[in-house]
């Protein structure tokens, strides 16, 4: 069983099962923006205490925060109602939902899909370097037109799906470990505490 198969389902059955779940996720994805992984369990508890004054929360951080904070359910629902779709289709709606939150570009926003529902994956400049992929693959202007956001939504989508989300997650997880083996032994525990962290 690969850490993808031992722990990605419960961490999309979390990630849909409430709106304060969902938001939970999101801002666990948000927190991890420029920092290491093994530190992102300390911020996400230093955010359950402290909420929008975390010190964790910073620039468009602390803009995702609040844009949740008003705005969760309405983005929960959309979620949800994406989930109707099925293959890249369903890819491509999810992506959408979460590039609305501010802070939020298309390897966070694939990164939030993977936690979701198991789908895309987050290309971060790991994965743009070992997957020899141009450094524009991350380029998205959300003040574009929205024929331009499609095509660079779509792009993004099919670069991950050349691997598979399964594979991106795998690859990432032995990465990190292999980059990091005084704070994750292997991979499973790589992958391991992206549940650990939601759960508390």
């Amino acid at each position: 069983m690969t850490p993808f198969d031992a722990h990605n389902l419960a961490i999309n059955k979390f990630s849909q099962s409430s709106p304060e779940r969902f938001k939970l996720m999101i801002i666990m994805v948000v927190l991890s923006i420029l920092q290491p992984w093994s530190q992102v369990g300390n911020q996400l508890y230093d955010w359950r205490l402290k909420g929008i004054r975390s010190r964790f929360l910073w620039d468009n951080k602390k803009d995702a925060a609040k844009y949740l904070n008003r705005n969760i359910d309405k983005v929960y629902a959309q979620a949800m109602m994406a989930l109707r779709f099925r293959g890249r289709n369903r890819s491509i709606e999810l992506m959408k939902v979460f590039l609305t939150i501010p802070g939020i570009g298309l390897a966070k926003a694939g990164f939030c899909c993977q936690l979701f529902a198991g789908c895309v994956g987050c290309i971060d400049r790991h994965n743009i370097r070992r997957l020899r992929l141009p450094p524009n693959i991350l380029t998205f202007n959300k003040k574009a037109a929205a024929t331009t956001r499609q095509k660079r939504i779509e792009a993004y989508v099919d670069a991950c799906q050349k691997r598979g989300c399964k594979w991106l997650w795998n690859s990432w997880c032995r990465l990190i470990a292999k980059k990091y083996p005084d704070k994750f032994p292997n991979a499973e525990a790589v992958s391991f505490v992206h549940l650990g962290y939601l759960i508390g």
